[in-house]
């Protein structure tokens, strides 16, 4: 990727760094891993003695060698020498088993489409073998923690054992691709995890249950450190209710957690913490400090059930087990406020779910996987099911533990959830906010989440350099116009700036709804330190350059354009870009190509002390060939598309064409998109929208003043044809 520079005194290389954290928590495109528009076909090949083994010691988690050959839509990839066994609790005694393949277990640090390992779950107790699937999902579709999900077709030695449910590993690699830099302390939580106080001694939280550790460490095992989920525990307990709010937020993601309690009370996840002290993951971040709570294993779900409960009506505010002491659940639901943010993220689940395009996107899911679940030789062996049961499975309950059908269950759940609701308005809820900018040479950026029953009536930054006693108020706005992402997605952003000698700025956010009542992050204030450094953002990028401009050698790579805020010339000593983390230097190259289906890319400056510093970054979306995705103007907050007339080592100004102007004005949102996006244009321009597929295939045709709601089609890039009376925009959406 060649990298142009304008206003820049050049004195040094860029390398390649770390990757970085965005909001919401970032959903990893499936690839070719976890390809959803085809059922691809896994074959494993090991001897045939070692497979008997396997499948007469089915308590046993030794690894051995196979050949793993992967078929995509007719190609094949194959890795050599993988690790082969079991997984699962009951079902390893089950008769459709789930098998685990490891990809570095012989070779360290060997990955197949950058994982280390694929869970592949025969799902023998879910006669439609998407309950899993469809939460997973619903996790992603809201932007919270979630596995990439999808289905394979399943051979060893030549013989057909049936679809699986291919499911992403929750590993250093998934934290990391979600949370940003590197992993931090990552605990598997397992019956009985009841994260109940033992003592500040954290080796007393590695006591042992069933041959593991309850609260299992997953990362960082040589250094064996518990010290971070031992205080996280004596916060959790030991602090006084009156108290809770504040002192937990400082060490623990409470609207994450929320967040992912609605999802697992809406899809009746018993099988979890509040229920079964059982069943999740807890995450501590080293780039926000924080602990983060992550869903895991959600097959026992939607309409599940094994302790003869009905949880489409049990209560939403008494969901967890009342007769036993769970103090994440109980502690932070025995807060009145936590309470009715409960109700706001519940609502919002509520929505989604119900949507006509998550409906959709299930049952498309269903009629792909009728035949292959038909031809399926072990589907039928645990409860006799076959492949009417297998259709019906949304609309009509199995029997036994399948109490209810997947629709049904959803509808019941939703409507008594309504009914359960406390009187009561939230206070607007503020999340993942954030500074973005370490030098006090150029603007800081700022973003906040703001959640809320209703839209807030002002969005507010106060700040101060450290010291003051005075605060200054910046409005934040959701309009796509300050930084803030799209229009209408409930991130506020702006930016200000502060004296080059200040050092250090106290902050804070303020929130308004309209019935008066304030929301502020964090209970006080915090601080974020500001340094010398160069005034240098992101300036336009392009990740399909065909035409638009060659380097030395010719060659039409991908090109990024830095701009210097500054008046004067800036060194570039220590500036690093974020792709790849082990890459050498490169003079005006970068040795990572951008995708043109989406890419991120974030600019950070390496002081003498080896700490990273974050300067500047942006989210490239999908671009057609030649356009190029940059600021509207040089250092301008709002980001384009230009379609007709990138301009690398020019200004991002002067006369635009008419259709470039309109290019500026329609947008779709959110894009990618999962579940169904949004076409328009801040002034309702009347358009003929026209959507076509990679093929050149038209899929979808508008006409009008819009907004247009598509619901998508299959996984996939896409082009919108957007003709209006001044002019044609061609606007790329890849769906999910």
């Amino acid at each position: 990727m060649h990298i142009s520079l304008r206003s820049l005194a050049m004195m040094a290389g860029l390398m390649v760094s770390f990757a970085a954290f965005a909001q919401p928590i970032p959903h990893p495109n499936n690839g070719r891993a976890f390809e959803e528009a085809f059922v691809p076909r896994v074959y494993m090949t090991l001897p045939a003695d070692t497979m008997a083994w396997i499948l007469q010691n089915v308590t046993s988690d030794r690894e051995w060698h196979a050949q793993f050959v992967h078929v995509h839509n007719g190609q094949a990839d194959t890795m050599h020498d993988v690790g082969f066994r079991l997984r699962g609790n009951t079902s390893r005694y089950s008769g459709k088993k789930s098998f685990k393949v490891s990809f570095n277990s012989f070779t360290p640090g060997t990955r197949w489409e950058g994982l280390k390992e694929l869970n592949l779950n025969g799902e023998h107790n879910d006669p439609s073998m998407n309950r899993a699937r469809i939460g997973w999902h619903l996790l992603s579709d809201l932007g919270l923690s979630a596995s990439r999900t999808s289905h394979v077709r399943l051979y060893i030695n030549g013989d057909y054992y049936g679809l699986y449910a291919n499911v992403e590993h929750i590993n250093d690699d998934f934290v990391e691709r979600r949370y940003g830099g590197k992993a931090g302390n990552l605990y598997k939580c397992l019956w009985p995890a009841t994260l109940e106080y033992l003592s500040n001694d954290p080796n007393d939280y590695k006591f042992t249950s069933s041959g593991r550790r309850a609260y299992e460490l997953k990362t960082n095992e040589a250094a064996d450190d518990y010290s971070d989920l031992a205080h996280f525990i004596q916060v959790l307990n030991q602090t006084p209710l009156a108290d809770l709010p504040c002192a937990l937020e400082d060490v623990f993601d409470v609207n994450e957690y929320l967040y992912t309690l609605a999802v697992e009370i809406s899809i009746g996840h018993w099988d979890n913490h509040a229920n079964n002290k059982n069943n999740f993951y807890l995450y501590h971040s080293p780039v926000d400090g924080l602990m983060h709570y992550i869903a895991y294993d959600l097959d026992n779900t939607l309409g599940v059930d094994w302790i003869n409960q009905d949880w489409t009506s049990k209560n939403i505010h008494a969901w967890g087990d009342q007769n036993n002491n769970y103090p994440m659940y109980h502690r932070i639901t025995s807060v009145p406020e936590y309470k009715l943010r409960l109700q706001v993220f519940l609502e919002e689940v509520n929505t989604q779910i119900s949507s006509n395009a998550f409906v959709n996107r299930s049952l498309g899911y269903r009629n792909q996987m009728l035949g292959y679940v038909a031809a399926d030789p072990a589907y039928p062996l645990d409860y006799g099911y076959d492949s009417t049961d297998f259709y019906e499975a949304w609309h009509v309950a199995a029997g036994g533990h399948v109490k209810k059908g997947i629709f049904p269950f959803i509808n019941q759940r939703v409507g008594h959830t309504q009914n359960q609701w406390l009187a009561g308005n939230a206070k607007p809820i503020l999340w993942r906010p954030r500074l973005m900018g370490a030098s006090n040479q150029a603007p800081v950026k700022v973003s906040v989440v703001v959640m809320d029953e209703g839209t807030p009536t002002s969005v507010l930054l106060q700040y101060r350099p450290a010291g003051s006693t005075v605060w200054t108020s910046t409005d934040l706005y959701d309009d796509g116009l300050h930084g803030d992402g799209a229009a209408g997605d409930r991130t506020y952003g702006n930016q200000f700036s502060v004296s080059t000698s200040v050092t250090e700025v106290e902050y804070r956010f303020v929130a308004q709804d309209a019935q008066g009542l304030l929301g502020t992050w964090p209970c006080t204030y915090t601080t974020h330190s500001l340094h010398p450094f160069p005034a240098i953002v992101i300036n336009e990028a392009q990740s399909a350059n065909q035409n638009t401009v060659y380097d030395q050698n010719g060659d039409d790579s991908d090109w990024l354009e830095l701009y210097n805020l500054g008046a004067s010339s800036a060194p570039l000593v220590g500036l690093t870009l974020t792709d790849d983390p082990d890459t050498s230097q490169y003079l005006d190259h970068a040795s990572f190509k951008l995708s043109s289906g989406g890419e991120f890319l974030g600019l950070y400056f390496l002081d003498n002390q080896g700490t990273y510093h974050l300067l500047d970054e942006v989210q490239i979306p999908a671009l057609a060939p030649d356009h190029s995705y940059g600021r509207l103007t040089d250092g301008h907050a709002q980001w384009v598309v230009f379609s007709e007339h990138p301009t690398p080592l020019m200004p991002n100004a002067g006369s635009l064409k008419t259709e470039d102007k309109t290019a500026m004005a329609w947008m779709a949102a959110p894009n990618p998109f999962r579940a169904g996006t949004w076409i328009q244009s801040p002034e309702n321009t009347p358009a003929q929208v026209e959507i076509t597929n990679a093929l050149g295939q038209v899929v979808q045709q508008f006409q009008g003043e819009g907004p247009f709601y598509w619901a998508g089609d299959t996984p996939g890039l896409y082009w919108l044809r957007i003709t209006t009376a001044s002019g044609v925009q061609v606007l790329p959406v890849a769906q999910e």
